[in-house]
């Protein structure tokens, strides 16, 4: 990591504490360092500014007595007391100048593998705090990170009654008219033992676990409740408004699937252009490219993450698809841009089944160049990819289709007047607060998150208008807040 600037130390210290600064006046106790660098790394990353005050700012600096005593503490706290071994990046703190005084300055990146704990105690950073991780978020954290294998466990409180065995009987008929070979199973139960999609607990029970209720239960959402898709169409670029259509599809894997395909369908609209005596059909979008960043949400998704759900936004110039959870570790979004991703699964049990169905995966760890392929073919911008809090595939409109009425802008092309897309309801004009409004899902779209504090600095609102603003959005479905107080922050729902 390129050393900071002296512009860019200034502007982290003036904007004051928040998830990814923490701002010390004097080097804490070794234990405290730990925790804070442990949280950090657990979080989102960031850096500890020492030798500045956390109420005003103020920069009073470090005494150069006391230099090798802050060193010491930074790196005695991330080598011997954080576990595993925390490497800071750089691998030493450290020291700036500015106006004639010393600050220390230790940069933590976040953690893709390891989950860390200091003190026998797995800790996180949360707004302004740094604070213990409970059971379940120290579990669905190292599920994350492709620590634990979630769809392997019993599904909670599910119990072979659960499970439809016309769908798997289907499944395996399906399986076997497509050419795969599978070992014959006496009955349905070890069929799915033999898929992984059952277990026989220790007291010989066979129970379904969480792949085998995803792929084969009567209704998956009553024991995965985060196992569903959400499907909004916007009138407008950014998605400050309210909503225009949307639909919560719940199901199998297959039906969450076709469901997002049969949404996406009705409202991408397809222009034409003329070459001498031809009809060139121009699609906004790649429905292909489309469905294939659904399976992979649906697929390579983090299931541990309660409460989240693959999220699928239509805005009037682009298509985003949203999966809970990020990149495994050794997977970057750079990796992802040039088309050559390892094949690294987080539930290779789902992509298995999937793979084994005609038209849903047919080869595993293909699904990123397919999408680049496909809409190269078509002349359409390449998908973005984004890692955030949470991971999201952007797609591009095609540009000579971005506008929504009348004639394309290029001449020769026309639209498609036997698939006109779908009215939208009118817009009324925008007021301050909607202009105020626009800026912070804007902010969240690029960013990932918005504070009451950022949302402040973004509009000149005083704190008690940014809390009423922002609950608009939530109360509008566009954000959805997480934490108390301070530590309160706003995501996409």
């Amino acid at each position: 990591m390129a050393r900071l600037s002296e512009a860019e130390l200034k502007r982290l210290i003036r904007g004051g504490e928040m998830t990814t600064v923490e701002l010390k006046l004097a080097a804490p106790r070794r234990v405290e360092m730990a925790e804070r660098l442990c949280g950090m790394a657990n979080a989102q990353g960031g850096v500890v500014i020492i030798g500045v005050k956390d109420s005003n700012h103020e920069i009073v600096g470090v005494q150069e007595n006391r230099l090798g005593e802050t060193l010491d503490v930074i790196l005695r706290a991330a080598r011997q007391i954080v576990k595993p071994e925390l490497a800071l990046e750089p691998p030493e703190p450290e020291i700036y100048t500015i106006a004639g005084k010393k600050l220390v300055v230790a940069t933590v990146r976040p953690s893709r593998g390891p989950v860390y704990q200091s003190g026998g105690i797995f800790w996180i950073r949360r707004g302004t705090h740094t604070i213990p991780m409970n059971l379940a978020e120290t579990l669905e954290l190292a599920n994350d990170r492709g620590l634990l294998d979630w769809e392997t466990l019993p599904a909670h409180g599910a119990t072979m009654a659960d499970i439809d065995p016309g769908k798997v009987e289907a499944h395996l008929q399906r399986r076997l008219e497509s050419g795969g070979q599978f070992q014959r199973f006496e009955n349905v139960e070890q069929a799915l033992i033999g898929m992984k999609c059952a277990l026989v607990r220790s007291g010989g029970d066979v129970v379904p676990t969480n792949a085998g209720i995803l792929f084969f239960g009567r209704y998956p959402q009553q024991h995965v409740i985060q196992d569903e898709v959400v499907c909004v169409l916007f009138r407008d670029a950014v998605g400050a408004s309210r909503y225009a259509d949307r639909k919560i599809l719940t199901g199998t894997l297959q039906e969450l699937i076709d469901g997002a395909e049969a949404f996406l369908n009705r409202y991408i609209a397809v222009g034409a252009r003329i070459e001498g005596w031809k009809r060139i059909d121009i699609p906004e979008h790649s429905i292909g490219a489309l469905r294939e960043a659904v399976v992979n949400a649906v697929v390579h998704r983090d299931y541990s993450k309660r409460g989240e759900s693959v999220r699928v936004f239509y805005y009037a110039d682009r298509v985003e698809v949203h999966s809970p959870g990020l990149l495994l570790p050794g997977i970057t979004v750079e990796q992802m841009e040039r088309g050559v991703v390892q094949s690294k699964l987080r539930n290779p049990v789902l992509a298995g089944l999937l793979r084994d169905l005609p038209g849903y995966m047919e080869q595993i760890g293909s699904g990123i160049r397919f999408m680049l392929d496909e809409t190269k073919r078509l002349g359409l911008p390449p998908p973005e990819f984004r890692e955030m809090n949470e991971f999201v595939v952007t797609f591009r409109a095609a540009p000579a289709l971005q506008p929504r009425q009348g004639q394309s802008q290029y001449p020769g092309t026309l639209w498609k007047e036997e698939e006109p897309p779908p009215p939208l309801p009118a817009e009324r004009e925008p007021d301050n607060l909607e202009g105020r409004l626009v800026k912070a899902v804007g902010y969240v779209n690029e960013h990932g998150f918005i504070t009451n504090k950022i949302y402040r600095n973004l509009t000149g609102v005083s704190e008690r208008t940014a809390r009423r603003d922002l609950e608009v959005l939530e109360e509008r479905g566009r954000l959805k807040a997480l934490g108390k107080r301070r530590a309160r922050r706003y995501e996409l729902p």
